[in-house]
């Protein structure tokens, strides 16, 4: 009955991302379909309709055929909605993902750890809001928030770790709200700030799509 494994199927995935981990599309075949691979596709057309219906959650690929991500398509509530752990957690992101897109995108690991030390936020001292940021902050590359990309520089010894935002937040997060709060910190017009405003312009208007 493909009724019956559709469910299973979007049971499956909202238990595997919990705690909004990359789900394996092998897993779903093993929990789901007791290891039959042939019916994955066909079920898991319609467990994507289902949970973007029912649930408000879009599946995204990640690695074609193999991984897959469960995103919100509800728009962000306000923090003051979240739990305290979850407020802390969102705005130490939300620190990173600024500062990365006001830097167009993509910036050396060492640089975003220096631009945190001027916050007050060390990568090796427990932060008396945050907690334990290394962790907090290794986490955010285990669920897709953030990514990185190694570069190899002409004239250096070592490669360079750039970081830039992961597969979930260029999902979940507008890159439009941020420059707008951003503009408002720096009091300044949200067009002085061209790069930005055009990115954040085509990738919402991507989204809505």
């Amino acid at each position: 009955d493909i009724t019956s494994y559709v469910t299973a199927v979007v049971k499956a995935i909202l238990n595997l991302s919990c705690n909004k981990a990359i789900i394996k599309r092998a897993d779903l075949v093993n929990i789901a379909l007791k290891g039959n691979g042939r019916l994955i596709g066909r079920v898991l057309q319609e467990a994507i309709v289902e949970l973007k219906d029912i649930y408000g959650y879009e599946l995204i690929e990640v690695e074609k055929n193999k991984t897959m991500i469960l995103c919100s398509t509800l728009p962000c509530g306000s923090m003051d909605e979240l739990n305290d752990a979850d407020r802390r957690r969102y705005i130490f992101l939300y620190l990173i993902l600024g500062y990365i897109f006001m830097k167009n995108g993509s910036v050396p690991e060492t640089i975003v750890w220096e631009f945190l030390e001027t916050l007050s936020i060390e990568e090796q001292q427990e932060h008396n809001y945050f907690g334990d940021v290394k962790k907090m902050y290794d986490s955010f590359f285990k669920q897709l928030y953030l990514a990185r990309t190694k570069q190899v520089l002409e004239g250096l010894n070592d490669d360079v770790m750039l970081i830039s935002w992961g597969v979930r937040s260029k999902h979940e997060v507008s890159k439009k709200e941020f420059w707008k709060a951003f503009s408002k910190v720096m009091n300044r017009n949200p067009v002085d700030f061209k790069t930005q405003y055009i990115e954040a312009n085509e990738h919402d208007h991507v989204e809505d799509d």
